[in-house]
């Protein structure tokens, strides 16, 4: 008797044991299953704002969390995750120009355009800020500030090879050659070493002349724009 009671015990604890694995095997099965069948933007949604809830400081989870309602046009909440990320990084030269545009995006004109001059006097004194600035808008699309901002950049380092790199380029993008030009010409010269400028030039027929040496003003502004040298070319 004491046998078959241990036995019939015995099996019911393995029944238990394996039907929990078997439970939780099809609930994790389950898990997965959903995880493949989300698209990378839902999944990229879910990454976010495990970030967010993780650290709800992070300026920059914020901004691209506000990037992704964007795309999908929910402008309303992306102003509100900048709001959050400015609040906590109010210098993140992205997110400035995001809030630029998602105000066009909602119909408040005036707003977008009293932001945008403040953002823009922010960088007038700092011509490294003014060309994050001014990529930033020309990312977002907003060309007359990116202008409005590399002219200010290229007022303080007049001799920088990536500013007027990023003037040459930017002119290409709207289609008026003959300043870009210019200004890529100017780069080559201060800079030789700039393949990607070389060979636009060469696109042009420009037969460039590199002088023996190169000018040393706005050199050290080159320095701290190459982390951003990237983003300088044409988007």
């Amino acid at each position: 008797m004491r046998i078959a009671v241990y036995t019939l015990l015995t099996a019911l604890i393995f029944i238990s044991l394996t039907g929990c694995s078997v439970f939780n095997g099809s609930e994790k099965d389950k898990n997965e299953s959903q995880k493949i069948n989300k698209t990378p933007k839902q999944l990229r949604y879910e990454e976010l704002n495990e970030e967010i809830e993780r650290d709800f400081g992070d300026a920059e989870a914020h901004y691209q969390l506000a990037r992704l309602y964007m795309t999908d046009r929910r402008y309303s909440k992306a102003e509100y995750e900048l709001n959050i990320a400015l609040n906590f990084k109010p210098m993140l030269r992205e997110a400035q120009a995001a809030q630029v545009k998602v105000n066009q995006q909602l119909g408040n004109d005036s707003k977008s355009a009293q932001l945008a001059d403040i953002y823009i006097n922010q960088t007038k004194s700092k011509a490294e800020e003014a060309l994050l600035l001014g990529q930033a808008f020309q990312n977002e699309g907003l060309d007359d500030y990116a202008f409005d901002c590399y002219q200010n950049a290229l007022a303080l380092a007049p001799d920088s090879a990536v500013l007027n790199k990023q003037v040459g380029y930017y002119y290409l993008d709207q289609g008026d050659r003959s300043r870009a030009e210019v200004y890529l010409k100017k780069s080559i010269q201060l800079n030789p070493y700039q393949p990607d400028v070389s060979n636009e030039l060469g696109k042009m027929g420009v037969s460039v002349e590199v002088p023996k040496s190169k000018k040393s003003s706005g050199f050290s502004l080159d320095r701290l724009f190459k982390k951003n040298e990237g983003k300088s070319g044409q988007q």
